[in-house]
């Protein structure tokens, strides 16, 4: 039973961690403000990780966990409709745990453990397996494109991802809310439209519409 709960305490410190980060900033917030938040003792929270960074690198990797369950499922958008669902859940992903991109070059500086997973995760499969969706588009004729223009492309969609919502705060007086993921996947849209087959940009253009009507609803 006791350890049961020392499992719950583990998971409860990573969960308001999370909260924490994403709605304070990661610099704001100390390990002491955590096992405030939770009400317990910081020697409690030291007896699971001895320090913020051991925190921030099991988000990570839950992160990592969440966004590759979608990048590597076999069965991939065939469409644009299928691009635009497919890209917001990656967007959903990265908002859930957006705290990661706001200083992320900070981070990885700080953390030599989370820079050697978040780099090998970034060029070993997320880098890949873009270019492999946009590679089984061209397959199945919804894009058009040649290989140097498919690593440019899966290249700029990752850069836009991974930048996005430092730049769209930058915008709005570093206020982020859940129409960010949206704004951030018509860039990513507006990147495709010079490879779209003349015979899907008509649905192309709806799928446009269907963002911009997210983004005007209340």
């Amino acid at each position: 039973m006791a350890k049961q709960g020392k499992r719950n305490t583990y998971d409860r410190i990573v969960d308001a961690s999370l909260e924490l980060f994403n709605t304070e900033g990661e610099r704001k917030i100390s390990t002491n403000h955590i096992a405030a938040h939770l009400s317990i003792s910081p020697g409690n929270l030291y007896y699971h990780f001895r320090n913020k960074d051991e925190i921030i690198l099991q988000l990570f990797k839950r992160y990592r966990s969440e966004l590759s369950e979608i990048l590597n499922r076999s069965e991939t958008p065939k469409d644009m409709n299928g691009m635009i669902d497919y890209f917001l859940e990656v967007f959903d992903v990265m908002w859930r745990y957006r705290f990661l991109f706001a200083d992320v070059n900070t981070l990885l500086m700080r953390n030599s453990e989370l820079s050697g997973e978040y780099q090998n995760f970034t060029w070993k499969q997320v880098s890949p397996m873009v270019h492999t969706h946009l590679q089984r588009l061209i397959d199945g004729g919804a894009l058009k494109g040649e290989v140097l223009d498919i690593d440019a492309l899966a290249l700029n969609i990752w850069l836009i991802c991974r930048y996005w919502f430092v730049f769209d705060g930058s915008l709005n007086n570093h206020q982020l809310d859940e129409k960010s993921k949206v704004r951030g996947l018509l860039q990513v849209f507006n990147l495709l439209r010079p490879y779209v087959r003349d015979e899907f940009m008509a649905q192309y253009n709806d799928g446009l519409t269907v963002l911009q009507h997210r983004l005007e609803a209340n």
